[in-house]
């Protein structure tokens, strides 16, 4: 008997040990993350937050545990999302098919395995302390536009692979790579996808298009470090994330910090890609000066929800300097004493769950002020924030309210190489200056690993007031790569200069055909008050799920 209990405590701890081995990222896109936030307003996630993604694939697992061992669990459709969940992340057993064969993986993928539910990889290794997985990544998109009856449609394919994994517990990577193509319809149509407009070989060399993503973080017990390329998500909300979005590329960044159950400090140093100063966009001969970005964030998670303090600084044209590397300092002070060059900001976000099924979340971000000033219209008390509510209701339905507004000349600098910009673009959350918005989400989780998402928005914005040959005749503040003028007035009316509002309703909804296989639906209504109503259609086939790494 005792040679029994000793032989199932050793299967045991080496079962607990296989799951210790998760110290890499999992993508911001991930379904899961959706399916998290829908407990975590449920109250089934104490002590937790997705105000600062990604994940490491330990703490998600660690997250559904907890939601599985809560007594209050008793929804069907949540049961089989957690059920999938568990499966995925290697909580559960699971078989798993592969290409090539390793010690722990001998399941032959072809071709018995190819439209099965098993996991599916080229290649899978896990033992106590280690785990390499590879597994290819195939899309093809097909997004049809509509506008005053007039079809249109372009269709992508893109081809890659995705590896990750752990060494000794400790040693977490990730690289993606894919290359993707026009396979056949309207060109133009292609930059409906975001990623695309900023992807230099398609975009301005009229070539096809790739990208690449990649980390690697060292775990050693409450210290980690980290260095990669990879989208993040920094700050409190549902649609909007004020301090860092995906809206620009995703940049270049090594960071540190340090963790517990109820608090996480961490710094983040990366480099972002400035405004080109030359009249050629790209090659050899392109001017384009360094820029960096440091951030500090103090995170403290009690069991109600998190808080959490922020504060960033953006310079450029010189070298990486020394006294924004130090990882624990304040970044306001030390950038009076380098002479007042570089842009600061700071900011709070805060998580709050007063009772089960309510969750409210918010953001604030300070750029700069003038106390005296405040409420008068000042264009330089410049603030973007976001508050936002999101209730469970009865049948595993979610629904969210969320309202954004940036002030005028946010996001700014008199040096516009120090604008919140990373080629050009916004990366801290996806409104322009001078633009508020209003939304709401309805998500229903109906057992399967994509919720049904329906999306609405109301966007207003005021642009620059610009002549036939694009010269600003009149700064409102609507542009983040322009600051106030000498010959602009101090005070502005907020929504001034041009503008634009915008309708817009989303449909988003996912079936998994088969584990690996999926089928993806996003339909889009936007109606703006300069333009007739565009209906957009976009349907994904996807292997290896792309999209959601």
């Amino acid at each position: 008997m005792k040679k029994l209990i000793v032989f199932y405590s050793i299967i045991l701890l080496s079962w607990i040990n296989q799951l210790s081995c998760q110290v890499e990222h999992i993508p911001i896109y991930h379904p899961v993350y959706r399916f998290l936030l829908h407990c975590e307003t449920k109250g089934l996630l104490p002590n937790f937050s997705l105000s600062s993604l990604p994940l490491q694939k330990k703490e998600i697992v660690d997250a559904l545990k907890k939601i599985r061992s809560d007594s209050s669990l008793n929804s069907s459709s949540d049961i089989a999302i957690l059920d999938a969940f568990e499966m995925e992340f290697n909580i559960k057993k699971r078989e798993n098919a592969v290409l090539f064969y390793s010690k722990s993986d001998s399941i032959q993928l072809i071709p018995e395995k190819l439209f099965t539910n098993d996991e599916k990889f080229i290649y899978h290794y896990i033992d106590e302390t280690s785990e390499c997985s590879l597994v290819p990544l195939v899309s093809w998109d097909n997004i049809f536009n509509i506008i005053s009856n007039n079809l249109d449609n372009v269709g992508l394919g893109n081809l890659g692979i995705r590896l990750n994994g752990t060494i000794d517990n400790k040693l977490g990577y990730f690289l993606k790579i894919t290359n993707g193509q026009i396979l056949y319809g309207n060109r133009n149509l292609a930059f409906k996808d975001n990623r695309l407009r900023y992807n230099v070989k398609f975009s301005e060399l009229n070539s096809d298009f790739d990208f690449s993503e990649s980390h690697i973080r060292l775990d050693l017990d409450w210290f980690y470090a980290f260095t990669g390329r990879e989208n993040r998500l920094l700050g409190a909300g549902i649609n909007q994330y004020v301090f860092l979005s995906d809206n620009a590329p995703p940049f270049d960044a090594i960071g540190l910090g340090v963790q517990s159950k109820t608090f996480e400090y961490r710094f983040t140093f990366g480099s972002l890609i400035a405004l080109n100063e030359s009249c050629v966009p790209n090659g050899k001969d392109a001017i384009i000066p360094p820029k960096y970005i440091s951030m500090h964030r103090f995170a403290f998670k009690p069991s109600w929800g998190e808080l959490a303090l922020w504060e960033n600084v953006i310079y450029s044209n010189r070298n990486p300097d020394l006294a924004y590397l130090i990882p624990l300092s304040f970044l306001k002070n030390i950038e009076h004493t380098l002479h007042d060059r570089d842009n600061t900001m700071l900011g709070f976000d805060i998580t709050v769950r007063p009772l089960s099924g309510i969750q409210l979340k918010g953001s604030f971000l300070l750029d700069d002020v003038v106390f005296s000033e405040i409420g008068k219209g000042f264009w330089h008390n410049k603030f973007a924030w976001n508050i936002a509510m999101i209730l469970s209701l009865p049948l595993s339905f979610d629904i969210a309210f969320e309202y954004s507004r940036v002030e005028p000349f946010t996001f700014s600098h008199f040096n516009n190489q120090n604008s919140m910009t990373n080629d050009s673009l916004i990366f801290g959350g996806y409104l322009k200056p001078n633009s508020d918005q209003f939304a709401m989400n309805l998500f229903w989780f109906y057992g399967a690993r994509y919720p049904l998402e329906l999306k609405l928005t109301y966007t207003r914005h005021g642009d620059n007031i610009k002549d036939k040959n694009g010269n600003v005749i009149k700064n409102v503040g609507g542009d983040p790569l322009l600051s106030k003028r000498s010959e602009d007035a101090y005070y502005y009316t907020f929504l001034d200069g041009d503008r634009t509002d915008i309708l817009d309703f989303q449909i988003n909804a996912g079936l998994q055909i088969v584990r690996g296989i999926d089928l993806m639906l996003k339909i889009d209504l936007s109606k703006s008050s300069k333009s007739d109503l565009e209906t957009g259609f976009r349907i994904t086939i996807s292997i290896g799920n792309p999209n959601d790494y």
